[in-house]
């Protein structure tokens, strides 16, 4: 009796502690005038054990803010101070105009099981990261990423093969997982062009070794998961203690050992091949630059400014072997779940509207003609309703529905009396944001349209941000771009998407970090006869 009466006064008194700790935030972020809406962190992890995922989280919050007009709102992470900012022209200043007060993400340190992580670009901060988003950039240019297409088309090519491996070949179709295939697609992609490595993803229906390593390296934000995300964002000592990693050692191992040989083989007969590995190995030697016709709006903005950087990290310490093989997993890692993500859902939106789909198809036949009857990547780059389906795609679903910024010198936030902290951070909704009327008329409608050259031009560019923005945008957007064009180009050439019966109407997402389909994405595929 006596234990029970002492447990049942820690509970009492842990929940009067919350209770002041709230009091005292709230009447904290009201005096300046923010809404205080708790602790983001615990309130994610307390959603995930009632069956809600982050998604629901932000769709949930961003209609609250919007209700509130609430444009900044205010969180006490476990101690940590976050802003939420809903609106684009302040997002437009912390992510561009004021960068050197955002130039880090809001993380925590690596895990020391997690040897992988410290040599990526992601998990650099500071100079370390400047000098490592320097060297690596050259390797995403248009010029690179058009030297690697011919691996892209070959993948393309075998998608197309398995898929009508899969439905029988006879024309007609049936209902398809298509993530399987996707799935095979993203990580033959990545063997190929990152790591010069053959997946033989496409040799058989079950998953090839390297696409069960591949498929182990990506995070499923469970409740454990974000448990552990607690832990070590409070204390990297603490997640060491108890042996927390996100990644398996012979995961890790594996791709450490398989990168790290490929390098090795190209030292020893002195070789040069087509991949990241190659141009990373140039970058090491400075022999990659950069050309200014090669820059978009989006790269010019994410352009570091050198002149202010003092690089005291030498490219050769940034890309020994152990940093490419860092970063070859980071490209992997990045760019399997959110491109297979973005993927799965254009051939769903295309399943949904025969209408869109036939004028996609249509363009891609024509360029197909005038290109004699293969796809290039200058050809790819002139379908500009692909291009339309794509966006707007991004928009609706965009595979990662937040992102965030941590703030490295002391901020006044604009409009507000309110300044942030070095060490405090930010939270963007970016799918509250491209989901939001003001921005996006009748934003539940999917509407390629809103991406024509005339429409393209009245969208507020920091309210769409499926890539982020600013120096700290996803450095392999160019890359993400020319696979998913391959396959859809690939796929809707030769198929005809429909519904099937287990086709999700309303689409329910799953609790991934990125944006997917709860239950796969099954579709019927129809073989269009030449």
């Amino acid at each position: 009796m006596g234990i029970l009466l002492i447990l049942a006064g820690l509970v009492v008194l842990l929940v009067l502690l919350w209770q002041w700790h709230y009091h005292k935030n709230k009447v904290y972020f009201e005096s300046k005038r923010i809404p205080y809406r708790g602790n983001g962190i615990f309130r994610v992890v307390l959603n995930s054990f009632k069956g809600l995922s982050i998604l629901d989280d932000v769709i949930s919050s961003y209609k609250r803010d919007k209700a509130e007009n609430a444009l900044v709102t205010g969180n006490n992470d476990f101690g940590v101070i976050t802003l939420g900012i809903q609106d684009p022209d302040l997002l437009k200043a912390i992510l561009v105009k004021d960068f050197d007060h955002f130039a880090d993400r809001r993380m925590f340190s690596a895990p020391k099981n997690d040897y992988l992580f410290k040599k990526m670009l992601f998990f650099q901060k500071g100079e370390q990261w400047k000098a490592l988003r320097s060297k690596l950039s050259p390797t995403f240019t248009t010029g690179k990423i058009k030297r690697l297409f011919s691996l892209f088309d070959q993948s393309g090519k075998k998608l197309v093969k398995y898929v009508e491996q899969e439905i029988g070949g006879n024309g007609d179709g049936g209902e398809f997982d298509i993530i399987e295939a996707y799935s095979k697609f993203t990580m033959d992609i990545i063997a190929s062009s990152v790591c010069g490595i053959d997946s033989h993803a496409f040799d058989q229906k079950e998953p090839s070794f390297f696409e069960k390593m591949g498929q182990k390296m990506q995070l499923s934000f469970d409740g454990f998961t974000l448990l552990k995300i607690i832990v070590i964002s409070l204390s990297t000592t603490i997640g060491d203690f108890f042996g927390f990693s996100f990644f398996a050692r012979d995961v890790q191992d594996f791709f450490s050992v398989a990168i790290k040989s490929s390098i090795h083989d190209r030292q020893v007969k002195n070789e040069k091949r087509n991949d990241f590995i190659q141009l990373m190995l140039e970058a090491r030697e400075d022999k990659l630059k950069i050309e200014d016709h090669e820059l978009d709006r989006f790269e010019r903005d994410a352009i570091i400014k050198t002149e202010t950087t003092t690089d005291k990290a030498s490219t050769a310490e940034l890309l020994d072997d152990d940093g490419i093989v860092a970063n070859a997993v980071l490209f992997m890692l990045a760019g399997y779940d959110t491109t297979q993500s973005l993927l799965i859902f254009v051939a769903y939106a295309l399943a949904l509207y025969p209408d869109i789909q036939d004028k996609l198809r249509t363009e891609i036949d024509q360029v197909l003609e005038e290109n004699g009857g293969e796809f290039s990547y200058d050809s790819l780059n002139k379908m500009t309703y692909l291009d339309m389906v794509i966006n707007e795609t991004l928009r609706f679903y965009p595979p990662a529905t937040v992102t965030d910024r941590g703030c490295t010198k002391d901020y006044k936030i604009p409009g507000t009396e309110f300044i942030l902290k070095k060490g405090q951070g930010l939270i963007i909704p970016i799918y509250g944001l491209h989901h939001d009327a003001d921005y996006f008329p009748e934003p539940e409608k999917f509407d390629p349209e809103r991406f024509s050259a005339e429409n393209k031009a009245k969208i507020n560019q920091y309210a769409y941000l499926p890539f982020g923005g600013g120096p700290r945008n996803c450095i392999g957007m160019r890359f993400a771009l020319a696979e998913v064009k391959v396959a859809i180009s690939h796929l809707v050439h030769n198929f005809r998407i429909e519904p099937s019966k287990k086709t999700l109407i309303p689409m329910k997402f799953s609790k991934s970090n990125s944006l997917k389909p709860q239950g796969g994405m099954f579709l019927g595929l129809h073989k269009i006869q030449h």
